[in-house]
Order: C-alpha cells, then structure tokens, then sequence
C-alpha cells in the first residue's frame, strides 16, 4: 500500500510521476507518461495514486481534456510528519500498556523449555544476578566485550561471586585475552581466583554467555539499547541451551589458565623437548628412551606441564602450549 511519504522517495513510480508534475505542472497524459518514458496506462495508474493521496488533483483544460497538477510539496511533508508523529505516539503508548505483560510472562517458568528474547540492559543485568544467586552448583561464564555494567555494577557483581564461592559454588570463567590489557578486571578475576575460582583465557571467544548448572543461560547479543533488536537471549532447557553448554565446555578444554603475568613463564628445554614429543604421539616410554631420562620423570614433568597449561589431555596441552609461544 502507497503512503504519501512514498512520493518523495525519487526512484519509485510515483515518486517519479510527482516529480514530473512539480517540473511540468498542468501537463496531459500524454506528455507525462513522455516525460516518465512509460507507457500510458502505467502513467495513468500513478496519476490515480497521487490523486488518492492528495497529491495532485484531475483538471480539464477547457477543452474537455483532463491534465493533472501537482500540489506543494511543503504541505504534503507537514500533513505526512503530523501523521507519523501520530502513529509513533500511538506506537509507544500501546508499547508502554504491553511492557508490564511482556515481563511478568517472559519472567514465568515455560514449559519444557524457551529462547526468550530480552531488550533491556538493566534486566539483562538483572539475570546476571539472579543466575548467580539461584545456581546451585556451578556458575560457567565467558566474559568478553560488550560489557553492559559499569564500574559501580561491576564491583556488585564481584562481590556477588565472592560470596557465592563462599557458599560452594563452583566457578568457571572465560576470560578474552585483552583482559590483559584492563588492570582493574584482571585484578577481580585474580582475586577471585584466590578464593577458589577457575579462569581461563583465549584469544577471541565467540560469544558472551552465562550458564546456571547447565540448565538455563542469559546470552549477551549486543549492548546497545538504540537498537530495536534484542540485546539477548533468555534461554532454558533447550536444544539451544544444550549448544551453548557444549560450546563454552569445548572452548575451555581449548583455553589457557589466566596468569598474573603471561608473558613471564619460561619453559626449560627438557620440558619443551617433552611436549614436542608429546604433541608427536609419543609414549612416556618413548619420551624417555629419546631425552635419556627415567619413565618415572617424565610422567612427574608431564603431570606438571599439564598442570600449568591446565589442560587434562595431551592434545589440549600442545595446543595451549602452542598458544603461548612455548613451541
């Protein structure tokens, strides 16, 4: 359906036959569909659209020829401004009734399991909470921009993890790499390990997520409220759910525990000797007879290695150990 903001879009038909009319006014059928290079009938059927909108009007020429005119276009803005102005207060009070519902129902248990979108920041920040205080023994994170708190809400949720590591839950967090290069986020995630959290790192995790024992999550899509797309995902038991529990597993198998200082580990070339041969497939059997070393210090030296990559398989421990410039 034409509107009359539609005429002043200058590549659309009628867009075109309005502009012909404010360059050629009281011209004829003929030279309007000459002036729009279409053919009659599809010029006139432009013409009955701006007459419909009141964007021009039908007059004869005194010889009992109909022409057309056009009417001043500062008009035809003002009366299309004043009724989009209409519609978008009408918009937003028919928002402002429904917003109340929109949260009381998407705050509700649903059935076996949802994907709920969430618009706002401060209730995105809410679920971040809530998560917290409701896990019962696990939090999973992957932290990376955007960030949607600032600095006095960051220090809440800080305490907040402090005092759920208190109470026994367990804590795994994936840290961005350029967590390095913020002082006063590195010094939380330290401080939170100190107390019994887990930390890690990876160069570019793909999503921003947290996790509450596996069955519900709040995924962070982006962390501008100008936009009229949600800023998240509100999601429970799921297939999606699942994805997202299996994703953030897998990325910490692959990530590195965070240090204090990363670039100050320093690897002797027996150990590095080790884990060349262990990302090769080799024994512990293999690995001794090649370094000339006991089997029993090999597996001593490779449980340690695995130990400071925090990697649980061979695999994982190259790809770390890789990852931090030790091979």
């Amino acid at each position: 359906m034409t509107e009359l903001g539609d005429i002043f879009e200058p590549g659309s038909p009628h867009g075109r036959a309005y502009a012909a009319l404010v360059h050629h006014p009281r011209s004829g059928l003929a030279d309007i569909a000459r002036y729009l290079s279409v053919s009659p009938e599809s010029a006139a059927a432009s013409l009955e659209v701006l007459c419909a909108l009141q964007a021009a009007v039908r007059l004869d020429d005194g010889d009992g020829e109909p022409i057309w005119d056009a009417h001043a276009p500062e008009s035809l803005s003002e009366s299309e401004a004043k009724r989009r102005q209409h519609a978008i207060s009408q918009m937003h009070a028919s928002a402002a009734r429904l917003s109340e519902t929109f949260r009381s129902v998407r705050r509700s248990p649903r059935g076996n399991g949802a994907v709920v979108p969430v618009y706002e920041r401060l209730e995105m920040l809410a679920d971040f909470e809530e998560i917290q205080h409701a896990a019962r023994g696990c939090v999973k994170v992957i932290e990376r921009p955007p960030y949607l708190s600032d600095p006095d809400r960051e220090q809440q949720l800080f305490l907040l993890k402090r005092a759920r590591l208190g109470a026994g839950i367990r804590y795994q967090t994936l840290y961005q790499d350029a967590i390095y290069q913020d002082p006063e986020r590195l010094r939380h995630a330290l401080a939170t390990n100190a107390v019994g959290a887990h930390a890690r790192t990876l160069p570019e995790p793909p999503l921003k997520v947290i996790i509450c024992d596996d069955d519900r999550a709040s995924l962070v899509l982006h962390a501008d409220e100008r936009r009229p797309d949600p800023m998240g995902l509100r999601i429970t038991g799921s297939p999606a759910l699942r994805l997202i529990v299996k994703t953030f597993d897998v990325l910490w198998s692959l990530a590195a525990p965070i240090s204090v200082n990363p670039t100050a580990d320093e690897l002797d070339e027996r150990d590095r000797a080790i884990l060349t041969l262990m990302g090769l497939g080799a024994t512990d059997d293999t690995i001794a007879r090649r370094l000339g070393m006991s089997r029993r210090t090999v597996v001593r030296r490779t449980a340690r290695l695995l130990e400071r990559l925090g990697a649980s398989t061979r695999f994982q421990a190259g790809v770390q150990a890789t990852r931090r410039g030790w091979l």
